[in-house]
């Protein structure tokens, strides 16, 4: 005879096909078998989800109404860092724009070319602005400096992207789009 009981057996079996199940599969059946207590649907449980969710809506109410739109009129810093970030969000809308329309209209080849240069262009453009504006780091005045140096490097790709878009084949000249006509750049 066994010396393990009809219990015993009938847990140990359960547990190995438990075992091989995933994570939420097993708590469900775990559940049904008697071995985790089931939640309660008592009132403390419904008040407690309705306090939850009340406060989610107000935290979400009070974030859209601190969420202003830029007011050039009012010249204090947390409204020019929200006009500086505006403007970035624009020029960089229009780089998006441009970047798409210029992808669109290369080969294969030329898109990864693309593809690369933008990366590249992009980890220059934060080094950068992270570079050039570190002395403000930590004041209040850091966050419309960053938004700046983003608008002002986004707006001169711009004009590289639309040099490039407008260059025919084999034109010398599209290879510097900041060149004049005597070659040197500006």
């Amino acid at each position: 005879m066994s010396t393990v009981s009809q219990p015993q057996a009938c847990f140990a079996s359960r547990y190995h096909q438990i075992s091989t199940m995933s994570a939420p599969l097993a708590l469900r059946d775990l559940g049904r078998a008697g071995m985790m207590p089931r939640q309660s649907s008592d009132l403390g449980t419904k008040m407690r989800r309705i306090f939850l969710s009340a406060c989610l809506a107000v935290l979400a109410a009070s974030a859209a109404a601190r969420a202003q739109e830029c007011d050039r009129s009012d010249d204090s810093q947390q409204m020019m860092n929200i006009c500086a970030g505006e403007d970035y969000q624009a020029a960089d809308a229009r780089l998006n724009a441009a970047y798409q329309a210029l992808i669109g209209s290369d080969d294969a080849d030329g898109r990864k070319l693309l593809q690369a240069a933008q990366r590249a262009w992009i980890a220059f453009r934060d080094a950068e602005c992270s570079h050039s504006t570190a002395a403000s780091a930590g004041g209040s005045i850091h966050a419309m400096e960053v938004s700046q140096c983003l608008t002002r490097l986004t707006n001169d790709r711009i004009k590289q992207l639309a040099a490039s878009a407008n260059c025919e084949e084999g034109d010398a000249n599209c290879a510097s789009p900041g060149a004049d006509e005597s070659g040197e750049v500006q």
